[in-house]
């Protein structure tokens, strides 16, 4: 049970983590959605067949949810290397 916890917690920390970094990042860098971002959209929009999505304000927030995604996962990497690090002091100071 306590490893569920565990990954539980990890999971919600990474989660909020992401979300707070994916504002922080939309409040530092207003305007427009850059190219590149609105082609990898548009390109996964036609392979998936929702060219409905296309619009310009659908994509804004395809583009918030692309961009939350990757701040989840860049969190979670760097707890999971904290994790680690921290791991392997404590193991160095009891050894």
């Amino acid at each position: 049970m306590t490893n569920l916890l565990r990954y539980v917690i990890w999971i919600v920390m990474s989660v909020t983590a992401g979300w707070r970094l994916t504002y922080y990042i939309d409040d530092i860098f207003p305007g427009n959605m850059p190219y590149s971002v609105d082609m990898f959209i548009r390109f996964w929009l036609k392979v998936l067949g929702r060219n409905n999505l296309a619009n310009p304000d659908d994509r804004e927030v395809l583009s918030l949810l692309l961009y939350w995604a990757l701040a989840t996962l860049v969190a979670g990497a760097l707890f999971f290397f904290c994790y680690v690090v921290a791991r392997a002091f404590s193991r160095k100071r009891l050894a």
